[in-house]
Formats: C-alpha cells, structure tokens, sequence
C-alpha cells in the first residue's frame, strides 16, 4: 500500500489524468489501520437554497436551465455527491462546511488539516439510495468513515470530475457499476484510500489548492 507522499509523487511525475487510474488500481487494496478518530457528530442542516460549495463555489443544488455560468445540468445532478463535515466547535459561526462533491470536501480537509472524527464528523451523500428525479429530498447522509466509494472512468458522470460516488457498501458500488457500464473502468475504494491519495484529481484543482493555501487572493 502507497503512502500519500508516493501517490502525490506518481501523480506529478505522470501527469493527473494519465496517473489516476493506475493509482487507483494499486491503491484498490485492504487500508492501514484507519486515521480517522473517534469523534461521531451529528449531520447539519443542508443550506439548499443559496449554499456554495466551501471548496469551489459551485452551488449544492442542480441549478434551473442556464443559471450558473448558462449551463444546463440533468436534474439532481449536483446533489448526488453532497457532502458534509459537522463540527463540534463552531468556525466562523457555522456548525458545519458544505461541498458539492466529494472531491471537493477531501481536497478542502487536505488543504486546511482537518481530520475526520477529531472535533468533525465528514459526511457523505449514499449515491445508492439517491434518485437523481426527487432531488435534495431523496439525499441520505452517512458517515464517510462507513461508506464505500467508486470510482469510473467516464467524465461528467458526477460534477467536479472526481469521478467519485460513495455507496452503503461495497457490495452496492459493484451493483450500480454493473447497472451503469457507461461508466467505462470502475474500481471500488474504502475511505482510507481516498485520504490517502488526496489531493484527488478534480476540475481547476490547481488553481484551488493555491487559493486555499493562500498563494492566490
């Protein structure tokens, strides 16, 4: 099993698009005993209507016909990969920070040191009870630490390009792959692989890693 510094390493040296699958497969293997702490915080209330992701900005729900950059999304698009982490202690008024995918909530944790289950909870949206017609009335949270992730091959079946939904288990990520072969190679990931290769590959990753570490304004 690759440690994040080997990851991050293969990944600059081969390019992000070019190195994700390989990675991927290599890091499809039983994790290391957990980072995560004991910390399990209740879910927050979900700012649908006028919530931005902490991480890109986008909005956390599927916007009408052409609102956001003139763009026209299928509906519940966005909400399938919502998610979230709880804090125990407020910041800056809020009791919880909200993403669009979860790219953006692991890439936003990376960045700014925060740790699942030390003072959060990190949340996620389980794709596999989620229908994409009902929208942010069909969304259920888990627990990241207890959800299963999958990974496809195909761009722009969830936003962000992060290429990752979670699911109750793993035995539900195959189902769906198997349900949706569109989505080209697929791999089924725990949720210590994805701390581990964090940053993940996402839309304008560069570009926010920078912002966030402050090297842009």
């Amino acid at each position: 099993m690759k440690n994040r510094r080997d990851i991050l390493k293969t990944l600059s040296v081969l390019g992000l698009a070019a190195a994700a699958p390989q990675v991927l497969a290599q890091a499809a293997q039983p994790a290391p005993a957990s980072s995560v702490g004991p910390d399990l915080i209740a879910a927050r209330a979900i700012p649908w209507e006028n919530g931005r992701c902490e991480f890109c900005e986008m909005p956390l729900q599927t916007p009408a016909p052409g609102a956001w950059q003139g763009r026209t999304f299928s509906p519940g698009f966005f909400e399938q990969t919502y998610s979230q982490i709880a804090l125990r202690e407020p910041l800056r008024g809020r009791d919880a920070l909200h993403f669009e995918s979860i790219g953006c909530m692991i890439n936003h944790a990376w960045v700014h040191g925060i740790r699942d289950g030390h003072g959060t909870t990190f949340y996620v949206s389980d794709r596999g009870l989620y229908d994409p017609a009902q929208g942010r009335n069909a969304v259920r949270l888990l627990p990241a630490r207890l959800a299963s992730f999958l990974w496809g091959e195909r761009r722009g079946w969830v936003v962000m390009d992060a290429k990752v939904a979670a699911f109750n288990s793993r035995v539900e990520a195959e189902v769906f792959a198997r349900r949706n072969p569109d989505l080209g190679r697929t791999y089924t990931l725990n949720y210590q692989v994805l701390l581990d290769l964090a940053p993940l590959p996402t839309m304008n990753l560069v570009n926010l890693l920078a912002r966030h570490s402050g090297l842009l304004r």
